[in-house]
């Protein structure tokens, strides 16, 4: 499970990205004991236990270079992962090749992680407003982008029931922009967000924290 990427997104913030390469029985043995094994027993598709395994690796990893322990997780009503005793914010992202994970010691984050796909320009409507398909001329990257940039603002807010086409908007952006700008309004309240971009070849990440 090779480290491929460690930053301070801002000084705060530190994000961590991970090359999935192990098997289930690897990730097994490379297990923080805390992990929530009554949660990973509820996952049967075999893809997604060996992400969850992978990013829980990973969480205890990242708290690790905070200085704490890792004394696992649990989720709020709406999916939203913490820390079990702890004030630090977190968020994780899998993918098929990648695991990712940002944490903030005092301000809610989000983080995503896609691979560019097709499928993007077929479902571009469903989470685009009207300016920002303009915005992305049925581009790849941009429609990437713009779809990672709404998950993580998203993941932030922590919140279901909110619409990425009609409650998330992102500011327009070029092609060489590493630090987009969003807003998500829900119930109304206003959550503004930066948005920083980064690229791993074809998978596009972004790590959205409050303004």
């Amino acid at each position: 499970m090779p480290l491929v990427h460690t930053e301070n997104i801002t000084e705060e913030c530190r994000l961590m990205v991970w090359e999935l390469t192990e098997s289930v029985e690897v990730l097994h043995e490379m297990l923080p004991a805390a992990a929530d094994m009554v949660e990973f027993s509820g996952i049967s598709h075999p893809q997604k236990r060996r992400e969850w395994l992978a990013g829980r690796v990973l969480l205890g990893q990242i708290v690790s270079e905070m200085g704490e322990t890792f004394k696992g997780t649990w989720k709020d009503a709406h999916g939203k992962p913490h820390l079990v005793e702890s004030s630090c914010f977190i968020s994780i992202t899998h993918t098929f090749d990648y695991v990712a994970a940002v944490i903030h010691p005092s301000s809610p984050i989000g983080i995503d992680m896609e691979k560019m796909d097709a499928k993007l320009q077929r479902t571009a409507r469903k989470y685009l407003n009207e300016t920002e398909m303009v915005e992305s001329d049925n581009t790849l990257s941009m429609l990437g982008t713009y779809w990672c940039a709404k998950e993580a603002l998203y993941k932030l807010n922590g919140r279901n029931k909110v619409s990425f086409k009609n409650d998330i908007s992102i500011d327009p952006f070029d092609g060489k922009t590493t630090v987009l700008k969003g807003t998500l309004r829900d119930s109304g309240q206003k959550v503004r967000a930066d948005l920083h971009l980064r690229w791993f070849g074809t998978y596009c990440l972004v790590v959205a924290e409050v303004s």
